[in-house]
């Protein structure tokens, strides 16, 4: 029997789903859509699909052999009912495709999920840190604060993504926006790494990101130096952002965690100073777990009123603790709902939304429909511009 490729394999998998993705397309971001309350099952329709590149013999005798993080991708991926009607048509402009451990749920149980919460279009990543498993530890990791064993950079999660994502039928794939992350801010080598990514992949890749830079545990856990991210290593991939035209996301904190006080913004003062052609996304407003600061939304509005090429996102935690007040230790930051409500209308052009789920879809419709407190509060057209429209005036288009 000839061989069959893993794209072939994974497109396989894929057809079953081809054009259930764009039964469920909603029209306009505060208009009306299907209920997910009442949504009785979240399987995918089986069509047929178009089978013209699948290979005539393969009958699937040969995907065992694969080695892919995604041929899992069963219809039997469970994925829970959002609890609420759908209303806003939604872009994920945050998504990890892959978890630490680069597993993920896959795409076809991903567009599913997307369907039953609204979403329409998604940024897609994989993660460009993997957790390691050492020898003396028996139970293995499941996310990067699981235990001690260390993290390190990991560059083939592009390729993982890439793979995957091309092998989809185009009901599924044309939804995507895919960013390229697996680099090490710490390289000089890192924007030529990106470059080739660039040259396999023509005419692919939408943005670059998420790069990590300062992130809590994460960096203390990573081999090598604490990246920063005003390195010569980032800003040479900044440069290649604008000559590219490709939006860089970011994560970088702006504080350590259990402290107060700002440590880390000037450097990304710096970063997004070097050059005012790239579009830079802020991930979490510089805010991951056990990261408490005073007065969050007045920091993000100098930030946005004093840089224009630079753009944030409300994923994560930041969402959960700052703006609904729901930090694990009672933490109070001094602002409320209502002030970040003041930020989206203040700047209705330059924030945006992201679920940050990282390769497992259970859960990903309570992620996207928590917006609704906050998009419910700020006018129609802002409301629009946040969940939808901003993101997809960043992305490359080819």
């Amino acid at each position: 029997m000839e061989s069959i490729t893993r794209r072939d394999a994974l497109k396989m998998g894929g057809l079953a789903f081809a054009g259930a993705a764009g039964s469920a397309m909603l029209g306009g971001c505060a208009g009306a859509a299907s209920s997910g309350a009442s949504s009785s099952s979240g399987r995918a329709s089986s069509v047929s699909g178009d089978r013209s590149s699948v290979p005539a013999d393969a009958t699937g005798a040969g995907i065992a052999k694969q080695s892919s993080i995604a041929l899992a991708d069963a219809p039997d991926v469970e994925i829970d009912q959002p609890g609420v009607d759908i209303r806003y048509d939604m872009v994920d402009c945050h998504l990890h495709y892959c978890d630490f451990l680069e597993k993920t749920d896959g795409f076809a149980a991903l567009a599913r999920a997307q369907d039953m919460s609204g979403v329409s279009e998604s940024v897609i990543f994989g993660m460009g840190i993997a957790k390691q498993w050492d020898e003396h530890v028996d139970k293995a990791p499941s996310y990067y604060l699981s235990n001690d064993c260390r993290c390190y950079y990991y560059s083939g999660t592009d390729f993982l993504l890439a793979e995957d994502l091309l092998a989809q039928p185009d009901e599924v794939r044309r939804r995507f926006h895919p960013f390229c992350c697996g680099i090490n801010g710490n390289d000089r080598f890192a924007a030529d790494h990106i470059r080739q990514l660039l040259r396999v992949y023509p005419n692919f890749w939408e943005g670059i990101g998420e790069i990590m830079s300062r992130h809590d545990d994460l960096t203390a856990l990573t081999y090598g130096e604490p990246p920063h991210i005003d390195h010569p290593a980032f800003l040479d991939v900044f440069d290649l952002g604008a000559e590219e035209g490709l939006p860089v996301l970011i994560h970088h904190n702006i504080t350590a965690q259990n402290n107060e006080e700002v440590l880390y913004l000037d450097e990304l003062k710096r970063a997004v100073a070097h050059n005012r052609d790239c579009k830079i996304i802020w991930a979490h407003v510089g805010i991951s777990r056990r990261v408490e600061i005073q007065h969050l939304p007045e920091i993000a509005a100098d930030m946005l009123a004093a840089n224009t090429n630079i753009f944030t996102d409300l994923s994560w935690v930041v969402y959960d603790y700052y703006i609904e007040d729901n930090f694990p230790d009672g933490y109070f930051d001094g602002n409320t709902m209502d002030d970040w409500v003041a930020l989206c209308e203040e700047f209705p052009s330059r924030i945006m939304i992201g679920t940050d789920k990282v390769g497992h879809w259970k859960t990903y419709p309570a992620e996207v429909v928590k917006y609704y407190d906050l998009l419910d509060r700020l006018k129609p057209e802002t409301a629009k511009a946040i969940c939808h429209d901003n993101i997809l005036s960043l992305v490359k288009r080819y």
